[in-house]
């Protein structure tokens, strides 16, 4: 009876494991790195060649980014033939790379296409995400709505009476 017991576990593992393959072949891994611990950086050293690049200027003690970090770092690895994520931390306020590129909120993404041309900055990104990996990048467009992204990513820009603007 133990070896039939320890059978079952043991094809129950298997499966359990060739599960888990399979999904990461669908998803694969996220090409992800932090470039940056407070210290200047020039980013765009950093984009990953003939992909979209997403940096994104975060802290640890910064609620919205912990919503839309990980969102982030999923549709990396949704799209990890496509998108790379390149983080960086800025630490705290006084540190040398908030200034350099003009941080004065977070979480804020710059999005760089696979020729290096930067494509969108702030808010723009998760409009310009949707744009490019459509509902693979709707979990990531809530994150930042709900992380108070200044315009609902996606939508147009409006006006007080509710009208577009251009």
């Amino acid at each position: 009876m133990r070896r039939l017991t320890a059978g079952v576990a043991l094809l129950g593992a298997a499966f359990l494991g060739a599960a888990c393959g399979l999904n990461q072949a669908r998803t694969g891994k996220a090409d992800l790195e932090v470039i940056t611990h407070g210290q200047e950086v020039e980013v765009t050293e950093h984009l990953a060649a003939g992909k979209y690049t997403v940096i994104d200027f975060y802290a640890a003690w910064c609620p919205p980014c912990r919503v839309v970090g990980p969102a982030l770092e999923r549709l990396a690895g949704a799209q990890s033939d496509r998108l790379a994520v390149r983080k960086v931390d800025i630490v705290d306020w006084t540190m040398p790379v908030a200034e350099q590129y003009g941080i004065e909120s977070l979480p804020h993404l710059m999005l760089y296409g696979p020729d290096g041309r930067r494509l969108a900055n702030g808010d723009e990104v998760y409009g310009e995400l949707l744009k490019l990996f459509g509902d693979t990048a709707r979990e990531l467009v809530e994150a930042g709505t709900a992380a108070g992204a200044d315009t609902p990513p996606g939508d147009p820009a409006v006006d007080a009476e509710g009208n577009q603007v251009l």
